[in-house]
């Protein structure tokens, strides 16, 4: 099928979107359609993920082509990896795999789901988009996991934090530059940490300031010392697009970027010394 969109620029670009019927992967999936792309759009839900495909169907008004709705578990290798087929047999190829199920757990409820579906479920997701998009130098292709600021902070959180963290380092070892030019990787493997990222309540203004507040206590309470300046602000899906984009544009393999607090996506450093 031909792919090419007039305007945009992913115009002519595929992506796969996992855990997108909702949140963070939908506003994904919005993103690359603005810009000219198809889209398979993942999720376990199928009423969430063809209600997904009908509001965007109707916001592009031509984007039904563009668009592939695959009920999948991505905890399952096997569905999983079928996705993928599915969007090739539809689109031609893959250029970009975003990871984005997840699930967030309190203390150590749902731990191995948690441990299956944050982690283990990404990793796969990666060495399958190392496997299934072309193997060359391009900036409108590259691997990117949805990681969390939590996996960056002393939370009281064990499975969410563990599990975001070990996205993160993953990420870190898998696109740096020994394994990248050891192991011929032209595709960019790079992690985006949002933080609390919610639509619909910028109206609510009460609603919004609990759950600021429930969220602080959840990601500062396991610091022996909580820093008494760190503010932590409820953002919509749009900061979360544009750090997306950035990232894109800007980002080499290997690379943990933050998009937090309605402020443009920053890089973050990391020190190899204890």
């Amino acid at each position: 099928m031909n792919t090419q969109s007039p305007n945009g620029e992913f115009a002519g670009s595929v992506g796969l979107v996992t855990g997108a019927g909702r949140g963070i992967g939908f506003a994904i999936v919005d993103e690359l359609l603005k810009y000219g792309a198809c889209v398979s759009l993942l999720d376990i839900s199928e009423e969430t993920g063809n209600k997904a495909i009908s509001e965007l169907e109707i916001k592009y008004k031509s984007s039904s082509s563009r668009l592939l709705f695959i009920k999948c578990d991505v905890t399952n290798k096997i569905e999983f990896e079928d996705a993928f087929k599915k969007t090739i047999e539809k689109f031609g190829k893959i250029n970009i795999v975003v990871n984005n199920a997840g699930i967030m757990t309190k203390y150590i409820t749902s731990w191995e789901l948690a441990i299956d579906l944050n982690y283990k479920a990404v990793v796969h997701g990666t060495i399958l988009g190392l496997k299934y998009i072309e193997n060359k130098i391009d900036r409108n292709s590259a691997v990117i996991n949805v990681a969390s600021i939590v996996g960056l902070s002393n939370s009281i959180l064990p499975m969410y934090q563990s599990t975001k963290r070990a996205v993160i380092e993953f990420t870190k070892s898998i696109g740096c530059s020994f394994n990248t030019k050891a192991h011929e990787n032209n595709v960019r493997v790079m992690a985006i940490c949002p933080g609390p990222t919610f639509d619909g309540l910028d109206n609510n203004i009460d609603e919004k300031n609990s759950l600021e507040h429930e969220i602080q206590e959840l990601i500062t309470s396991g610091e022996e010392t909580p820093n008494p300046n760190r503010v932590i602000i409820i953002q919509n899906s749009d900061y979360y697009k544009a750090a997306f984009l950035h990232v894109m544009k800007n980002g080499q393999s290997g690379d943990i970027w933050i998009a937090e607090n309605k402020e443009p996506a920053r890089l973050t450093h990391f020190y190899t010394q204890y």
